[in-house]
């Protein structure tokens, strides 16, 4: 028997979905890229750095010495200057409700720096970094709903709408209710035209698992990136998720720099370099995974991924893994394949 709050989690799910089958649908059209600042052309999305955590600085707040949130922003608003005046056009926070996303944060670094901002609704399956915080359902019908809601009427009551839905499963194979979230976002996918990506253990190859669930709801894999898949190393299971369409984001590759890393940041660089050879560069993302916020405290407060390239941060791509993939013979024309062609094709609403 469908308990109530089943009922009515599916009611609101058919409700939101008939609405999007309609106007709120066509309101972005297809080729434009829902970024924090409104509807842009996919176009000129430029650079994409397509998984980082921006809206997450204020979690950083409790740590830093030099004054409030305004002063923070502000200092966060002029890193970000940087980050733009090197190159980088657009970053794409992956941020969800449940680990400190702050939406107005977001939305005021992007109208300051003039760094394009996409910002994304779903859900990450570890433990809370804030117990308080609860799931607004626990089925798939309510966790689609959810997902549709922050996508096509907004987030916290925003007006800011979500443009990239992100699921993170912890293990190698999903556990139910990590299924459950895939289900949804498959689901909430194929509603709004919005591409999925999603934390995986590459090293267990849980690409291959979570694939099997997306295809069960029929989810076209064009539309869906595993993320950290670096942190694998075996060709094989990248080229088997290329081969089946998925795309693949490289973007633990600074961690291959710690000591003793698996595996080693030239592995890692090389497995990009053969699936270029392989002819999968427009499969592939190049990215950091930072937490941009614990950039901005004192060594001492620093978080590990800060602490990882503290020269580069969100420029590691740009000033140490790209000139590496040059060095091994990757041309520029791929690089531009993996850097910007792939984010305006993926980010594009479809």
């Amino acid at each position: 028997m469908l308990r109530r709050r089943d009922f009515l989690a599916r009611a609101a799910a058919t409700g939101i979905a008939d609405a999007i089958s309609g106007p709120a649908r066509a309101a972005v059209r297809a080729g434009m890229a829902r970024t924090v600042l409104g509807p842009l052309p996919a176009s000129k999305l430029g650079y994409t750095l397509p998984h980082e955590h921006i809206a997450d600085g204020p979690y950083f707040l409790n740590k830093w010495r030099k004054g409030g949130r305004a002063a923070f922003t502000a200092e966060a608003v002029e890193k970000l200057k940087q980050v733009r005046a090197a190159g980088i056009d657009t970053i794409v926070d992956l941020t969800t409700y449940d680990v400190g996303r702050d939406i107005r944060f977001l939305e005021e670094v992007s109208r300051k720096s003039g760094l394009h901002m996409i910002a994304a609704t779903g859900q990450r399956f570890f433990p809370p970094r804030y117990p308080d915080v609860t799931m607004p359902s626990r089925t798939v019908e309510g966790l689609a709903a959810f997902f549709v809601k922050e996508i096509e009427q907004g987030i916290d009551g925003t007006g800011v709408k979500a443009g990239v839905i992100k699921i993170g499963v912890v293990a190698g194979r999903p556990t139910g209710l990590e299924e459950t979230g895939l289900r949804a976002a498959a689901r909430a996918s194929k509603a709004t035209g919005l591409p999925i990506r999603i934390h995986t253990d590459a090293a267990r190859r849980a690409g291959e698992s979570d694939a099997v669930i997306l295809e069960e709801e029929g989810m076209d894999p064009s539309r869906v990136s595993f993320d950290h898949s670096d942190g694998n190393g075996d060709i094989a299971y990248f080229l088997g998720l290329a081969r089946r369409g998925y795309r693949l984001g490289m973007d633990h590759v600074h961690r291959g720099l710690a000591a003793n890393a698996e595996p080693s940041f030239e592995r890692r660089a090389q497995n990009i370099k053969q699936l270029v050879d392989a002819g999968f560069a427009g499969k592939v993302f190049l990215s950091q995974d930072a937490e941009f916020g614990g950039s901005l405290l004192a060594e001492e407060a620093k978080d590990f991924r800060s602490k990882l390239d503290p020269q580069e941060g969100l420029l590691f791509t740009a000033r140490t893994l790209i000139p590496r993939l040059r060095q091994i013979g990757v041309p520029d024309t791929e690089i531009r394949t993996m850097t910007v062609g792939n984010p305006r094709a993926f980010f594009a609403v479809s």
